[in-house]
């Protein structure tokens, strides 16, 4: 790990961002921290995974420029998940009292958003968390709606429920700023699990509510150099959720069981009938005895109805309907 500047005070919200060949973006980037009017100290803490492109150049000429706004810190090889450790340990261990995320391919538009955030936070001790609303800037012409990415929010103040119930993540990485309440290092089985924000919202939301603006103050930016989203990643990626999840509940001595459950069925039942598409013969009849006892486990009151209706799907697929149970 390199570190090329100092921190020579304490900042009162510390940002994080990481960055790999985004230098098409990472300007914006920066400036949206940069052009922050806040009555406290910012200091934003960039992680650079030895990008193929100018990316690095860039954050060292906005680090000599700004060194008491931004420290770079730039691993010696490309290795995301170094990366990612580097730039946790930086902000968690920065002193700051909140800390804030953007990554370097999105980017902050208003400039009171971390002084309206901060200003709620201070004022109630109760809440954790609170984030905005985000425009969607798709450079790849899907011409999806905004609640592809992310669900439409119905109201302003959410708690752990509904972080483990949603079956999408509700909080956009560049709308979030949180309290610096994380345990450095992280969990284990938070790291090893790989859930990114789903998880790092439970861990925050176990101690206080979170709040939404419901303004747009930042872009989420999907573009071709993103995480490209694959069946197969969606479904490793929910798979280590539910691992999470498990994990959680035995560490919290199983104090939001009855709605991890819940949120166990709800995988279940996916996993049970949408997981078969495309299996056929031994493959679909390995895939049922793999899948129905998770759905069984997690059913407290088995639905007769919807037992019999999975069965005949399973065994026949020409009864299969494309709707989620």
């Amino acid at each position: 790990m390199e570190s090329s500047a100092m921190q020579t005070d304490v900042p009162y919200v510390a940002v994080f961002m990481v960055t790999y060949n985004h230098e098409r973006y990472i300007g914006q980037a920066i400036e949206g921290v940069l052009m922050q009017r806040t009555d406290f100290k910012v200091r934003l803490y960039i992680g650079e995974d030895c990008s193929a492109d100018n990316t690095r150049n860039i954050c060292r000429d906005y680090e000599r420029k700004y060194p008491d706004a931004i420290t770079l810190i730039c691993t010696a090889q490309n290795n995301l998940f170094e990366n990612v450790a580097n730039i946790w340990k930086a902000t968690l261990n920065s002193g700051a009292k909140y800390i804030a995320m953007c990554e370097g391919d999105d980017y902050w538009t208003d400039p009171y958003k971390l002084q309206k955030q901060v200003g709620f936070l201070d004022a109630n001790p109760d809440f954790t968390i609170c984030f905005s609303n985000v425009a969607i800037e798709d450079e790849l012409g899907l011409g999806r709606e905004d609640d592809a990415y992310f669900p439409a929010l119905s109201k302003e103040v959410y708690t752990i429920e509904d972080f483990i119930l949603s079956g999408m993540n509700i909080i956009p990485t560049p709308a979030m700023l949180f309290r610096n309440i994380l345990p450095y290092p992280l969990p284990d089985y938070y790291v090893d699990a790989k859930v990114g924000d789903m998880g790092l919202q439970i861990l925050l939301a176990d101690k206080g509510k979170a709040k939404l603006f419901v303004e747009k103050m930042a872009v989420y930016r999907n573009h071709s150099g993103g995480i490209t989203k694959s069946k197969e990643k969606l479904w490793k990626g929910e798979d280590g959720l539910m691992k999470f999840y498990k994990k959680y509940n035995e560490v919290t001595g199983y104090k939001y069981n009855a709605i991890f459950r819940k949120r166990f069925l709800m995988h279940a039942q996916v996993r049970l009938i949408f997981g078969a598409t495309g299996k056929k013969g031994l493959a679909r009849i390995r895939h049922y005895f793999e899948k129905m006892p998770p759905y069984i486990k997690y059913s407290d009151k088995i639905n007769l109805k919807e037992l019999v209706y999975y069965h005949l799907i399973l065994i026949s697929p020409s009864f299969f309907k494309k709707k989620q149970p």
